[in-house]
């Protein structure tokens, strides 16, 4: 696990298309207000459909706010095309930071669960007019949801605050933490 790390953060240094935007005076700034931004519109759309399907606001149409729904995936891709310059300019904060792979994991894990209420349940909920209670599959989903993005929330805003130490010749491993030596 450790040579895969360590060769992926040399492969990420080699690409230079980004480093120097990002190590310019406006370019770090800048990606963190886009992914700001699109954390916003992310959460905001996503967590607004959510926490109708847990019944809040009943009185307004499930298939109305999903109508939403596409600006939330636009602050996905937003923080992913930012996301991906932050990780190649410094990618040793990244690779080695237990922080940054629970994010990826609970990304990962809203990812399948978006995917099983379309699979599963979309077609029926999406029929349900105002005053209507989404099943209760929809709204484990939901509350399902809300947790892994919040959980995504805070393991992005502790990437700031932990940085790893020199693992030194053994490495970090998955989720392993390092201490500075001394």
């Amino acid at each position: 696990m450790v040579a895969f790390q360590a060769t992926l953060v040399t492969a990420l240094r080699s690409i230079k298309v980004v480093s120097p935007f990002m190590h310019s005076a406006y370019g770090w700034g800048t990606c963190e207000t886009l992914h700001f931004f699109g954390l916003s519109l992310l959460v905001g759309m996503i967590g607004t459909f959510d926490l109708r399907l847990l019944g809040v606001a009943k009185r307004v149409p499930i298939a109305a706010l999903h109508k939403l729904i596409p600006w939330g995936i636009a602050g996905y891709v937003i923080n992913v095309i930012t996301g991906v310059m932050f990780l190649i300019t410094e990618p040793d904060q990244y690779i080695f930071n237990p922080a940054f792979h629970l994010k990826l994991l609970f990304m990962a894990l809203a990812g399948v669960n978006v995917l099983a209420f379309y699979l599963t349940l979309f077609g029926k909920v999406k029929a349900l007019g105002p005053g209507a209670d989404a099943p209760p599959a929809a709204k484990a989903v939901g509350a399902a949801s809300l947790f892994l993005w919040t959980a995504v929330i805070v393991c992005g805003r502790m990437l700031t605050f932990y940085r790893p130490f020199n693992c030194g010749p053994g490495g970090a491993g998955f989720l392993a933490t390092c201490f500075p030596h001394g």
